[in-house]
């Protein structure tokens, strides 16, 4: 029997250049699947029909926060338990951050270590 690693990690990045980079590299890089919305009313669209593993939050986006989005998220039963992180070059609340348990990853990044933190937080 066949089972496969591959998780889905839904991106929303209102940036669509970080965006679609952020995908090549996720699954050039990992054996993982990632979809990208550049709003958060397409991502709570999306995740209709989806389950993600993982988040990967941009602090600004035009329709709401990264943690308003985050929290939306959350409040669904089926994805309480998913871990978010967030991307800012922004100076967001980082203790609305800290108490939400997201992992905060300010821009400009390094892609090594957005890999490695998403290898620990699905591979948990």
């Amino acid at each position: 029997m066949y089972f496969s690693t591959e998780k889905l990690i839904l991106i929303v990045e209102d940036d669509a250049d970080i965006g679609y980079l952020l995908v090549q590299i996720i699954q050039q890089q990992t054996s993982h699947r990632a979809i990208h919305h550049i709003t958060a009313g397409d991502a709570l669209k999306a995740i209709m029909t989806q389950t993600p593993h993982l988040f990967i939050l941009d602090y600004s986006l035009p329709d709401m926060n990264g943690l308003e989005l985050h929290d939306w998220l959350r409040s669904i039963d089926r994805l309480k338990h998913i871990r978010t992180i967030l991307l800012s070059a922004r100076n967001p609340p980082v203790d609305e951050i800290q108490k939400r348990g997201i992992l905060l990853i300010r821009k400009p990044f390094a892609v090594t270590k957005l890999l490695s933190h998403i290898d620990n937080f699905l591979a948990s």
